[in-house]
């Protein structure tokens, strides 16, 4: 029998499809400590610091398509992390947890939304939103 009738004989019964129980699922391989150090901390950093006002002034802010792209990119970046802080294997527990990471999903998320629209105001909002919700979640899981 030829091998493409093989494999289309094999493709029809339905194995190696997405579904197939035998297909290997993901697995948290990084702590939750180095979740936050190697993706947390350095994108939330990176949108913190994205526009800064003093003396009621903004004395930074992304200027060029380049400079939001990059704050974009950390946005999804902080977003798709929250996902990974829900992984089963990593996620905490099963109440504040899962509530706290998917804050931190929404509010990466609209800090891409305002750095793809090149929106200053929007921007920082939503990193005082993320920071709020880092801080509530660092209150409640990180003992001194």
């Amino acid at each position: 029998m030829p091998l493409v009738v093989l494999f289309a004989a094999w493709t029809i019964s339905g194995c190696g499809s997405p579904g197939d129980a035998a297909a290997p699922g993901y697995r948290p391989v990084a702590s939750i400590d180095a979740v936050m150090d190697a993706i947390v901390i350095p994108a939330s950093q990176a949108i913190f610091d994205a526009v800064v006002y003093e003396n009621g002034e903004l004395a930074r802010a992304p200027r060029t398509d380049d400079e939001w792209f990059r704050v974009r990119m950390q946005a999804l970046a902080v977003a798709e992390a929250g996902n990974l802080l829900m992984m089963p294997g990593r996620a905490k527990d099963s109440g504040d947890w899962p509530t706290f990471a998917r804050a931190m999903v929404d509010a990466g998320e609209s800090a891409a939304h305002a750095a793809e629209s090149q929106d200053i105001d929007r921007l920082l909002h939503t990193g005082g939103e993320l920071y709020r919700t880092c801080a509530a979640c660092h209150e409640k899981y990180i003992t001194p």
